[in-house]
């Protein structure tokens, strides 16, 4: 098996792309992958046995059913349950490990320790052909053919915004907060308890009348139905999911909002009419909403990742090196490190005013605007107008995919283009040179 070799266009091999909110598994070469599963999985217990589910088992209402989180902030947090996740998707896409490298991606913070369990886990729990550990930046940079560029990722947990250069991410000038989709839910969380809003899964609804606000809601629940809180914390995620699609960033000056209104599952309709538009901005200024409920609050957050230790840190050649006149400009024009919040404009020009001054004009020339909370309208526009107003010296161009379906999925579709090259074929790990060289070999040659 040792002496296989693997070519792109010959091997079916398996992209797992596992998010906080969805995890994502398919074939390299695919467009979109087969499944796209949520990335929780219930508990379910009954007398001395105790069975965990995933997938769709995750909709059915039961009692004694515990729904829990298998990510935090894009790592995973519960190794047993995402095993067991894993081998239930591998299961359904009848997968032959023998004969099918896998491909799995990870976000650039990442620790040493982790990545090591998660090398570890792989080898001891299944038997791939071959295996990879992708960044999902440097994906997300194949999916859009541009090798140096700067992602910003806007996912459910955090924004991440990671230079690329050659395909390789630029760890320490990368930027990461939670101002982002969980953000969001926190927002809208705390306007429904500020206004006394009550909220009823849709199954436990009996009956209703259309009602609005202020009028109080008019329902009837069904009885005999008793789930967890944590079931219902989870359906809560849908009603989130379609409260963000009524929002949209304002144009500057903007003195108009139009009304929409968003009904409820107990009957009860709400109009929003500027909060649509200030709960989205809340991406560019953190601090502007300000929490009734002190507990939804986030920590302040300025973006710098902390306690990393990347190895083989990947310096791109200088063309020259720097005069002390450009030492003192680069320095004079990097953002204050003091600064307690960094919405998403100032994270992204404070990494860029961290990237080399030889690398800074490509990079800027090639930011590439993906994740779920990239969609809310007039975001990209606003972040054009901001980005070229704060690097006056630089030409800014955005990349955003118009398909929302490939714009969610874009790590996916990166990983099954990067495992599709004829070259790829080379950067398969086996078994065997896994158990020769050890893991610290190949974190440093292999995993970088």
């Amino acid at each position: 098996m040792s002496n296989t070799v693997y070519g792109g266009d010959e091997v079916n091999a398996i992209i797992l792309d596992p998010g906080t909110y969805n995890t994502r598994i398919g074939y390299a070469g695919d467009d979109f992958p087969k499944i796209i599963t949520p990335s929780y999985y219930g508990e379910y217990s009954n007398k001395d046995t105790t069975k965990k589910l995933f997938g769709q088992d995750l909709l059915i209402p039961r009692s004694n059913f515990e729904i829990k989180p298998l990510l935090k902030e894009g790592l995973i947090s519960d190794w047993d349950s995402t095993i067991l996740q894993f081998n239930h998707l591998f299961n359904q896409l009848k997968i032959q490990q023998s004969e099918q490298p896998l491909l799995l991606t990870e976000p650039i913070w990442s620790s040493t320790e982790y990545k090591t369990k998660l090398i570890e886990s792989v080898y001891e729990n299944w038997q791939f052909s071959g295996f990879y550990v992708a960044k999902v930046p440097t994906c997300i940079s194949f999916q859009q053919g541009r090798p140096n560029c700067l992602v910003v990722d806007l996912g459910h947990d955090t924004i991440s915004v990671t230079p690329v250069v050659d395909g390789i991410c630029l760890i320490k000038n990368s930027m990461k907060t939670n101002y982002s989709g969980k953000f969001l839910n926190s927002i809208i969380e705390d306007y429904l308890q500020d206004k006394n809003i009550v909220w009823e899964p849709s199954y436990k609804i009996k009956s209703k009348t259309i009602t609005k606000y202020p009028e109080p809601a008019q329902f009837q629940l069904k009885s005999g139905i008793e789930t967890t809180n944590s079931y219902s914390q989870f359906l809560k995620l849908q009603m989130y999911h379609e409260f963000k699609e009524l929002l949209m960033i304002p144009e500057k000056g903007q003195t108009e909002f139009p009304k929409r209104i968003f009904e409820l599952s107990t009957g009860q309709q709400i109009t929003l009419e500027k909060e649509r538009f200030q709960f989205a901005d809340c991406i560019f200024e953190p601090k502007s909403y300000e929490f009734k409920n002190k507990q939804l609050e986030l920590p302040p957050s300025n973006g710098e990742i902390k306690n990393l230790n990347p190895l083989n840190e990947y310096r791109p050649l200088k063309r020259f090196k720097k005069s002390e006149q450009e030492e003192n400009e680069t320095a004079s024009t990097t953002p204050n490190p003091d600064v307690e919040v960094r919405g998403l404009s100032q994270l992204i020009t404070h990494s860029l005013n961290l990237i080399d001054i030889d690398l800074r004009s490509s990079i800027a020339n090639n930011i590439i605007v993906t994740g779920g909370v990239s969609l809310i309208p007039g975001l990209t526009e606003k972040l054009y107008h901001e980005l070229t107003n704060n690097n006056p010296g630089l030409k800014i161009r955005l990349h955003a995919v118009g398909n929302q379906q490939e714009r969610i999925n874009q790590s996916w579709i990166g990983g099954s283009v990067l495992a599709s090259l004829g070259t790829f074929h080379q950067m398969w790990v086996t078994k065997q040179e896994y158990e020769e060289v050890g893991i610290d070999r190949l974190l440093n040659q292999r995993f970088r």
